[in-house]
């Protein structure tokens, strides 16, 4: 009998091919690489074919390099994690709002503190810091604090 992460690693391999790097990590772990032009694609078929109903959340990362984007789920009783990635000096991703509307706040969320436009996501206000804010994105790796340190005037 094959596993629910054998299942899904063919499903995907099947109706992306040569498209996604897929591994299994350990028992109902799955990870999944995909470029960023191929992503829209892979949500539809997560959606579609896996059916999966479940968008957990969304984190990002500065690696130094790239900004990364991580899409969680739980598909078929397995923690399913999407890797993508885009550039610093061009860091857009294709909304996925449109396919799993539980992205709506996350997608805002990684536009607020790491600048990572999703393109195509109908409403971009600020979410964590204040609307007036502009000193830049706090999670990336180059952030630099200004106006002095506030952290330490408080204790």
């Amino acid at each position: 009998m094959i596993s629910n992460e054998e299942q899904i690693k063919e499903i995907i391999s099947k109706n992306l091919p040569g498209k996604t790097d897929i591994s299994i990590k350990r028992q109902r772990r799955v990870l999944i690489k995909v470029s960023r032009t191929d992503l829209k694609k892979l949500m539809k078929i997560l959606a579609k074919e896996l059916k999966a109903q479940h968008l957990s959340t969304i984190t990002a990362r500065d690696t130094g390099t790239e900004l990364e984007i991580l899409y969680h789920f739980f598909i078929q009783n397995v923690l399913v994690t999407v890797r993508t990635s885009c550039p610093r000096d061009d860091p857009t991703v294709d909304s996925i709002m449109d396919i799993f509307p539980s992205a709506v706040l996350y997608e805002r969320e990684i536009n607020d503190i790491l600048g990572i436009k999703p393109k195509g996501h109908p409403d971009l206000r600020r979410l964590i810091l204040p609307d007036d804010w502009n000193q830049g994105f706090p999670l990336r790796k180059d952030w630099k604090q200004s106006g002095g340190d506030a952290i330490d005037k408080q204790g």
